[in-house]
């Protein structure tokens, strides 16, 4: 909900030609078990049928050693699917892939070392993500992935993209997520969308294209487009008068 994540991606969309109606659930600093109980949230996903749920969990937990994001995540994470699934079959889970914070998590870099650094934080939210993708067959929406790339391209331009506590997103964090949620579910570039939200236009411009190149070149990489339905049908002619139909589709 910082910086009205869900709001930008609505504006993005309404100026690219497609609308988004949206409603959140995001008590601060909540998990996946919290939201497996919380009666806001399992209502909200029974409201209506949901083309799209995303998912985001706590922001440090899915960085953590494999074996406590397993037990601490990856079950609640299930359970949250299922419920989404069993409101509506054809709704799409989306795990929001969140970035490491700006120096690494300070508060328990000394208990597992690969969160001293973004990099290594990074490394582990974008595992656990995909993880969770392929395990709950579901898309991953991979704002971490963008946020990566950049600070190779531009650390600069990387680090104004957190506002000042170093792990939320600023105003460019906010409006690269939302170009990267536009491409994950609308599958179309965000590139020459004329809304800028309040960054500029050649920065939000830097930003649709980083967003283009991340999600749209890769698309099999985070899952987008695993559950489109793939027509096997096929017929054949018994006789002049009859025609027999094998509509044995995917999904």
């Amino acid at each position: 909900y910082t910086a009205n994540l869900p709001g930008t991606l609505k504006n993005l969309a309404l100026a690219g030609g497609d609308s988004v109606y949206h409603e959140s659930s995001t008590p601060g600093g909540y998990t996946f078990e919290g939201h497996s109980t919380n009666a806001s949230t399992l209502s909200k996903i029974s409201s209506r049928n949901w083309d799209f749920v995303v998912l985001q969990q706590q922001s440090q937990m899915p960085s953590f050693p494999p074996g406590q994001v397993a037990s601490q995540t990856y079950p609640f994470a299930e359970i949250l699917v299922d419920s989404i699934k069993s409101n509506y079959t054809c709704s799409e889970p989306v795990f929001f892939m969140t970035w490491g914070r700006r120096d690494g998590d300070q508060s328990n870099c000394a208990g597992y070392p690969p969160l001293c650094t973004f990099e290594g934080m990074n490394a582990r939210l974008r595992q656990s993500y995909l993880e969770m993708g392929a395990d709950n067959d579901a898309t991953v929406a991979p704002c971490g992935a963008a946020w990566h790339q950049m600070s190779l391209d531009n650390n600069t331009f990387w680090s104004g993209l957190y506002s000042g506590d170093g792990s939320h997103p600023s105003a460019w964090g906010t409006y690269l997520n939302a170009c990267v949620f536009y491409a994950t579910i609308f599958r179309k570039s965000p590139v020459g969308i004329p809304f800028y939200s309040n960054i500029g236009q050649q920065d939000a411009e830097d930003l649709q294209q980083l967003a283009e190149d991340i999600v749209l070149d890769s698309l099999s990489n985070w899952y987008i487009g695993h559950q489109d339905v793939v027509s096997n049908a096929t017929y054949n002619y018994e006789d002049g008068f009859t025609i027999n139909f094998d509509g044995s589709s995917e999904d």
